[in-house]
């Protein structure tokens, strides 16, 4: 039951499209189309509270926060005492087979990590989708690139 309300959450996560959604092989080929270098660069979360820088680390892909409403701030250093700028928000992301990601998130607000799973919708959207506490806090996400 959590796992179709977590499905239902993340479907009415998507944008609205005119059409139909496109079929999994069609996103699945485009997905697969962005290597890593598809999603470096700098991204903004939903509501324009955190920027993040994601590059290669190594043989994964990472990303640091850059920037941050006060606000933002304020609530990593109550959840885990520490600065939101410089922390790696994405570490460990591989490309799996079918284009999307694996990897961690850390949610500073409760200092915890999360597996997360991102795909990149198109060049300048992702959705990122994690849970932590073994599944009971779920959450999925849209970043956009900036330009």
């Amino acid at each position: 039951m959590r796992k179709a309300l977590f499905l239902l959450a993340v479907a009415l996560a998507l944008p609205a499209a005119a059409d139909a959604p496109p079929e999994p092989a069609a996103v699945s080929a485009a997905v697969t189309a962005n290597v890593s270098h598809g999603l470096e660069g700098q991204w903004r979360n939903t509501r324009n509270t955190v920027h993040l820088h994601v590059s290669e680390c190594g043989e994964s892909i990472c990303g640091k926060v850059i920037w941050a409403v006060p606000q933002a701030r304020e609530d990593a250093r109550r959840g885990s005492g520490q600065d939101l700028i410089g922390r790696s928000l994405f570490r460990d992301f591989q490309q799996t087979d079918d284009g999307s990601w694996r990897g961690k998130v850390y949610i500073p607000d409760i200092n915890a990590n999360a597996s997360a799973k991102i795909v990149q919708l198109d060049h300048d959207t992702m959705l990122v989708s994690g849970c932590a506490m073994f599944g009971l806090a779920c959450k999925t996400q849209h970043w956009w690139r900036m330009k």
